[in-house]
């Protein structure tokens, strides 16, 4: 309590009498008041109304007279203000407004001193923050380096999909010409033929694309958690001991329990076939597969246009 009681003294000591808050670039005066140095730079303009025809000013605390000449730089009180400023930052027991230097290996939590010896900590395994802060930076580490060879893995995979991906509209833009291709040697019959052909691989494309786009999404979404693990794991490694055990175990285990589920493989081949020259010569079979499909059959006339 007495740290305490020291740092509150001279953060009172260390506050600007005219904002209320700690100096910025503190300057004293001749009675020895001191304040920020925009502050008694705003405070002499409001003065120089009355005053600036005598070159006196008064002090805002004492009201004790001055010349602008006497303003100078307090350099001692700067030291004093960024020694508070640290001790800020520095993070305390909310209960007893301690430092939380120690690591309770029980709970995986950060306490300090008096935790250490009374409460639900007492009798437990603890240790410095410097000394298991390393141990625990090396587990992060391996951890974070699984995550990146997930995240490696990941990304071939998304350039494996994307690859199956043009190869596949690749293969059914080709065979898509090779139909249209064959088909225009035909009469009505089979141009009716190629459409339903046609509908059919469209079918195929839309059904194996939406198979491999949901395998790239899944990937993406897998991409996206591993860099969100990675990004939290380096934040925790590049903070102080404290922030970097601060739930230290949780990030662990959160982060152990990533795993990277690799899409089921869709095989790149076309059902969609059509074999123009036999269905040519064998127009029985035609006929019964258009009328398997809904399709109307050649009438008589047609029929016997495509044998001549």
């Amino acid at each position: 309590m007495a740290s305490v009681t020291v740092t509150e003294k001279m953060r009172k000591e260390a506050t600007c009498s005219i904002c209320l808050n700690l100096m910025t670039e503190p300057v004293s005066i001749n009675c020895e008041h001191s304040f920020c140095h925009m502050c008694i730079e705003e405070n002499l303009k409001k003065q120089r109304h009355v005053t600036s025809w005598l070159g006196t000013y008064y002090c805002p605390q004492c009201v004790v007279s001055f010349k602008r000449g006497s303003i100078r730089p307090n350099k001692q009180l700067q030291i004093f203000i960024d020694y508070i400023k640290e001790i800020d930052h520095k993070m305390l027991c909310e209960e007893h407004r301690e430092q939380l230097n120690i690591f309770c290996e029980d709970d995986g939590q950060l306490i300090c001193w008096r935790c250490e010896r009374t409460g639900q900590h007492k009798g437990h395994l603890t240790a410095h923050v410097e000394d298991v802060c390393q141990g625990y930076k090396e587990e992060l580490q391996k951890a974070m380096n699984t995550l990146k060879e997930l995240e490696d893995k990941c990304k071939n995979e998304k350039i494996s999909v994307r690859d199956q991906i043009t190869t596949w509209e690749v293969i059914v833009e080709q065979q898509k010409q090779k139909i249209q291709s064959d088909f225009k040697t035909l009469y009505k019959f089979l141009h009716e033929e190629e459409k339903t052909y046609l509908w059919r691989l469209e079918k195929e494309k839309e059904e194996t694309l939406r198979k491999l786009q949901d395998n790239e999404a899944s990937l993406e979404k897998q991409s996206h958690e591993l860099k969100s693990h990675i990004m939290e794991l380096e934040k925790k490694c590049q903070g102080s001991a404290q922030k970097l055990l601060q739930d230290v175990k949780d990030t662990l285990s959160r982060s152990s329990s990533v795993k990277l589920k690799l899409p089921q493989a869709i095989p790149l081949k076309i059902l969609t076939v059509c074999n123009v020259s036999e269905l040519h010569f064998d127009m029985k079979k035609i006929q019964k597969e258009f009328k398997v499909c809904g399709l109307n059959p050649l009438n008589n006339t047609e029929e016997k246009d495509l044998k001549l």
